[in-house]
């Protein structure tokens, strides 16, 4: 309820204001809202009794909140002057025991009943949209420059990971863009455990074998842990794919693997760290992570010719792969060249499709362009790599479902990453007082 205060008070949509001492209270400037640790408004400015007064603004439900918060006893609320409650239920005083001017806000009751229908939980529904019903009356524009707004916060939030690699323990951008790819190829499921297999596995490991994918191979899969002992003499990858423990194929496997295990000091993260119960076939993290070797090997720069890419198109054409014949031999009932997108027995790929690869361009290529383009002052690639959002069709996934059900068309991928931020940052919380669309509505109540 705090949070429909500090809107009320902000646009002054307040019916009354009546001070508890019965002195005159006039608003003159209701200050800047903090976000921070203090008092909810700095730099406010009200008339008490024909005297002018600047200062910080309070805010609570109760009066009593005031004690149950402790602020009597914080000298960073000595600058308090006046503290605004709905229900005044104990008379108020400072840390010097002098008493605090406190006024009684009166909100109007259609403003609080939009409130409570934005922040109820929809009924415990895991992908509800509060607003929905509100949606068709919300003017275009509004919704245009929130979605870009959203849109720019989701792709800083991306950048900014990028440059914590960086500065954190990544040596090179190529290293900070192999973490950032390998949780790409986890697509959402196992995304942190790829994150974690890559900085398990230094990229400078996988540079030094290039030339020979078996390696490549070896070295994802072993460091994911599917080349250990599974139980019963089996490992975990002849386990889940039904691949004969004598196979010529697994032997190579386990003996590359161990050496370079050992020539890099390697530890391989526990098989137990993968999900497979809730995963599609196109997901299974052993191909991907297959499918991911024959990229690294096929495009020994990778890094630089993402940064390369002109365009939507050329990055598509560049994450086009498929598994290498060692995984296609033992995997593979069907030839390369076939239309069939997946094996009939296994259920595994051959290749990335157009989905996966468009989730590749989102959550990988076109952070590392931003990241990079920001540090080198590139304005060009900056803008390459937003467009690139533009030309992508929206992500087909449950949060976006959720606001096409809402009645919301979804165009391109800036669109859906913008309502993917919008629900997880705000709507999964009910922050709708931070929304625009939330403080639209209340705002656009005819009293």
């Amino acid at each position: 309820m705090e949070s429909l205060m500090y809107y009320v008070w902000q646009q002054r949509l307040f019916l009354t204001l009546r001070s508890v001492d019965g002195s005159e209270i006039e608003v003159l400037n209701p200050g800047l809202r903090n976000l921070e640790t203090g008092p909810d408004f700095f730099n406010a400015k009200v008339r008490i009794d024909g005297t002018v007064w600047a200062g910080n603004v309070e805010m609570h439900v109760k009066a009593s909140d005031w004690y149950r918060h402790r602020h009597d006893r914080d000298v960073a609320y000595d600058s308090v002057i006046l503290h605004v409650v709905l229900e005044p239920d104990v008379p108020v005083t400072d840390a010097n025991g002098h008493p605090l001017h406190t006024v009684v806000m009166t909100v109007p009751q259609p403003v609080i009943d939009k409130y409570r229908s934005l922040t109820s939980n929809g009924g415990g529904a895991l992908m509800s949209v509060s607003c929905a019903s509100d949606l068709p009356t919300l003017p275009a524009i509004v919704l245009r420059d929130w979605e870009t707004s959203l849109a720019v916060q989701r792709m800083l939030d991306k950048v900014k990971r990028v440059r914590d690699l960086i500065e954190d323990r990544m040596e090179s951008w190529p290293s900070a863009f192999w973490v950032i790819l390998c949780r790409a190829f986890g697509t959402g499921t196992n995304s942190d455990a790829c994150e974690r297999l890559a900085r398990s596995l230094p990229y400078s490991c996988i540079l030094h074998h290039l030339d020979n994918p078996l390696q490549v191979e070896a070295l994802l899969l072993g460091q994911g842990g599917w080349l250990e002992g599974g139980g019963k003499g089996k490992s975990e990858l002849s386990e889940s794919s039904e691949l004969s423990e004598t196979s010529d194929y697994l032997v190579s496997l386990r003996r590359e693997y161990a050496f370079l295990r050992a020539k890099f000091s390697l530890t391989p993260l526990p098989a137990v760290s993968w999900k497979f119960s809730r995963t599609r076939p196109q997901a299974n993290p052993q191909s991907r992570m297959a499918l991911l070797a024959a990229l690294l090997c096929h495009h020994p720069r990778l890094f630089e010719e993402v940064l390369e890419a002109p365009s939507v198109n050329a990055l598509l054409d560049l994450f086009k792969v498929s598994p290498s014949p060692y995984w296609r031999e033992h995997f593979e009932l069907e030839p390369a060249g076939q239309a069939v997108p997946s094996d009939s027995r296994t259920g595994l790929p051959s290749g990335l499709g157009l989905a996966t690869r468009q989730s590749l361009v989102i959550n990988a290529a076109v952070p590392i362009l931003l990241a990079y383009g920001q540090w080198k002052g590139n304005e060009e690639m900056v803008e390459r790599a937003m467009m690139m959002l533009e030309n992508i069709p929206a992500e087909y996934n449950r949060y976006v479902e959720a606001w096409r059900k809402a009645g919301l068309p979804v165009q391109n991928a800036l669109e859906s990453q913008a309502l993917l931020h919008l629900y997880k940052n705000y709507c999964q919380f009910r922050k709708c007082m931070r929304c625009r669309i939330g403080c639209w509505l209340l705002k656009s109540i005819r009293l």
